[in-house]
């Protein structure tokens, strides 16, 4: 009962570091004065998320967007332009019609503040390059009313870069009878949260016991050793993976190939050794009996012998 008590504590601990990533939101001024006849697109809120983006990584992108025009969208198309450093598998929206301010107020529910018809939520899967310069990057999103005249208008949208993440060097330190232990390290740029090690499944490796261990918050620089009873059969190297907390809240896995040299006479376990222990002595004291009971023989042997000779006086 008391080890479940303690996994849960611990799964609580990542899931709080793990799940509240923070979130960038800007809000745009939109103006609804109704001075566009022609249907007419405005961006009215960004939002990304993990903020700041991680260079290589993923990223996921929200935009609002408005018809502040009187007239509606009759074919309206959105499109991501993905230049570098950025880049993304499915970059253009086709919305159809998109109601412009007229239709808006007409399709207006009673108690409704504000009209919302005429306002869409564009979603994006975005990646940036391994490469990228930290700061302010700029990602452009082309907004068209009607697509087949191709009068769409391009805006920019701002996405902060930075570096959040960090790296670790996983060593094999010692193997004994006790166990085996892993040096670590975090050698990279940030401090990690609620760091775990484990060992996933794997040919040839076994696991007596836990297979993972939480080590608690690494800063840059730092170091600690964690040990596991690993069974390694003609194995020179294993896989290991290191799962913690950036600096922005978000949840990471990180796996590392580990040199290993654990000694194979350490593969029997303690009990395995007792009992061979156990049957080499038995093995000595049955040999001692044996001679004693030999000399006893001869000795009872000589003295019939003598009886004999003395019964024949």
């Amino acid at each position: 009962m008391k080890k479940i008590f303690i996994l849960l504590f611990i799964f609580s601990i990542i899931m709080v570091y793990g799940v509240f990533a923070e979130t960038k939101v800007v809000n745009y001024t939109v103006n609804y004065d109704g001075a566009y006849v022609e249907s007419q697109f405005v961006i009215q809120t960004l939002k990304y998320e993990p903020y700041p983006v991680n260079a290589g990584e993923w990223f996921d992108l929200w935009v609002k967007v408005q018809n502040i025009g009187q007239n509606d969208a009759k074919n309206a198309q959105f499109k991501l332009i993905t230049e570098y450093p950025f880049s993304s598998n499915e970059v253009i929206r086709n919305y159809g019609i998109v109601p412009g301010i007229t239709s808006s107020y007409r399709n207006k529910q009673s108690g409704d503040a504000d009209i919302q018809s005429n306002q869409i939520i564009l979603k994006f899967r975005v990646k940036t390059a391994d490469n990228s310069p930290e700061g302010e990057n700029i990602i452009k999103l082309e907004a068209t009313p009607d697509k087949n005249t191709n009068s769409g208008f391009t805006y920019n949208l701002p996405i902060e870069i930075g570096k959040t993440k960090t790296d670790f060097d996983l060593v094999m330190q010692d193997s004994t009878a006790q166990g085996t232990s892993f040096a670590i390290a975090n050698i990279g740029d940030n401090a990690a949260t609620a760091v775990t090690v484990s060992v996933p499944q794997q040919q040839g490796i076994t696991i007596k016991g836990a297979k993972s261990s939480i080590l608690g918050n690494l800063d840059k620089g730092d170091f600690t050793t964690v040990s596991f009873q690993i069974t390694a059969k003609n194995l020179n190297e294993m896989k290991m993976q290191i799962a913690y907390t950036d600096s922005v809240g978000v949840r990471n896995l990180i796996e590392k190939n580990v040199s290993i040299d654990i000694p194979q006479n350490f593969l029997a376990s303690p009990a395995g050794t007792a009992r061979t222990s156990q049957s080499s002595t038995s093995k000595i004291i049955y040999i001692i009996v044996g001679v004693l009971i030999g000399i006893g023989a001869m000795f009872l042997y000589k003295k019939y012998k003598r009886f004999k000779q003395f019964r024949k006086i």
